[in-house]
């Protein structure tokens, strides 16, 4: 009986912990979401002008059609606050007393008609109130960005306590992805990679869930795949991760069968892990071709030219092999466009992200059901920007060069496997972890416009 009350405290102590943690990372992500809101001048030059269009008009039309063009208020908007690190695109005065009178990029036209409305139905909701308490309409949206900073972030912890990694480290963990590049890009401005982090987030958790045999993951993951994949493309990213996980997990089941050949074969073939890994790419290329059903079908005139035209070649498929991986941790630019703040959360980040999943993928003192979290991180990271060049080059003809920030949904993914990796047995080790997370973030605030 002592034994049962002692161990239901002890259960009962964790989840004040595990609740505190959590809180804790919220308002970490809604702090540093409004610190940078409030520093920040001008517009982001990964394409904010697009989204705060989208932004303003879909309360009212919904859906941004293919063929019209930026609405005023975004143009205004831009002429008059200019957008950073693009000299040309600088606050313009005359611009901004007459905004039809400016030669705006693509002629005016819009590219925001590739994304649904859900991201911008999103922090339309969330800005609503702030907008009510007289916030900035821009600023409401993007401080509706912590939202979806904060979310991932607990998602990311609740991954990360289920693989046994102790509260403080994982407290600390989730505070260096709230503070890091690719949440300042993403989540600080007006961006569809504002989802990204929470896409893999929710990835890892519900693959934990599913590799612990927790019901109904297996079922949700194909479904968070295809919602998160209408949120932005890019955002599958990180469930090919969860595929690859359970394709992994199931091929390492079969091989420790006692049947032989054939056997292990059928084993693996009526796995249900494996179908779970083809519905997830199954669903989100279903939800996507609907998309572009809809689009197609409600586009008023043909897409913008966006300029010179290049044919995809071999060679750029070996440029992209080491495009995201590297680079995990940087964001949208490099990192001294933020200050000079930004070099030592940029190094922890990537010393966490490439140590990792690279340090996990390789161990050998790691059982093989966790070592596969860092291998499907690692092999993921190195075909996916190929494998995206591949599918622009077979729908546009082109080859467009894939931007680092477009594999942002496998950071959770990386820090997941650095928690997997580090050794938390002792005490202090917890503790360091959760130092260098709050000295990582303290930074983060510190960072801004250069």
């Amino acid at each position: 009986m002592k034994a049962t009350e002692e161990k239901s405290t002890t259960t009962s102590r964790r989840a004040r912990g595990d609740l505190w943690a959590m809180v804790l990372l919220v308002l970490a992500s809604f702090i540093f979401t409004a610190d940078q809101v409030g520093e920040h001048q001008m517009m982001s030059p990964i394409d904010e002008y697009q989204y705060v269009g989208y932004y303003a008009s879909v309360a009212d039309q919904g859906v941004v059609r293919q063929g019209t063009e930026m609405p005023l208020f975004a143009k205004r908007y831009m002429v008059c606050h200019g957008v950073r690190a693009i000299p040309e695109m600088g606050r313009n005065p005359a611009g901004c007393r007459a905004p039809e009178s400016v030669n705006y990029p693509i002629a005016g036209g819009t590219t925001a008609d590739l994304y649904t409305p859900l991201y911008f139905l999103s922090i339309r909701a969330i800005a609503q109130p702030l907008v009510w308490a007289k916030v900035g309409f821009v600023d409401a949206g993007r401080l509706a960005g912590g939202a979806w900073l904060a979310f991932g972030a607990v998602l990311l912890y609740l991954a990360m306590r289920r693989m046994r990694t102790p509260a403080p480290a994982a407290l600390g963990l989730g505070l260096v992805l709230v503070g890091s590049l690719p949440a300042y890009w993403g989540n600080t401005y007006i961006s569809t990679d504002a989802t990204a982090l929470a896409a893999g987030a929710a990835a890892a958790w519900l693959t934990v869930r599913a590799l612990q045999g927790v019901r109904g993951s297996l079922v949700l993951l194909p479904v968070a795949s295809a919602v998160f994949t209408l949120f932005k493309l890019q955002n599958l990213i990180g469930f090919v991760v969860s595929a690859v996980i359970l394709v992994l997990a199931a091929l390492v089941d079969a091989g420790r069968q006692r049947d032989q050949g054939s056997g292990r074969v059928g084993i693996f073939l009526h796995d249900r892990r494996l179908v779970s890994a083809i519905a997830i790419g199954l669903a989100a290329i279903a939800a996507q071709g609907i998309w572009l059903w809809i689009r197609a079908a409600l586009a008023v005139g043909p897409q913008p030219e966006l300029g010179l035209v290049v044919p995809l070649e071999g060679k750029h498929l070996v440029l992209e092999l080491g495009n995201f991986l590297p680079l995990m941790a940087q964001g949208a630019m490099a990192p001294y466009a933020t200050g000079p703040a930004s070099l030592p959360v940029y190094a922890i980040g990537t010393m966490l992200a490439v140590g990792g999943s690279v340090g996990l993928a390789m161990s050998t003192g790691v059982p093989a059901r966790r070592r596969i979290v860092g291998l499907a991180t690692v092999v993921t990271t190195i075909i996916a920007a190929p494998a995206l060049a591949v599918a622009i080059g077979v729908m546009e003809g082109v080859y467009i060069p894939i931007p680092n920030r477009y594999g942002a949904s496998l950071f959770p993914w990386a820090i997941l496997s650095a928690a997997i990796l580090l050794d938390t047995r002792h005490r202090w080790a917890r503790y360091a972890v959760l130092a260098l997370g709050a000295v990582t973030w303290s930074l983060a605030l510190m960072m801004g416009e250069g």
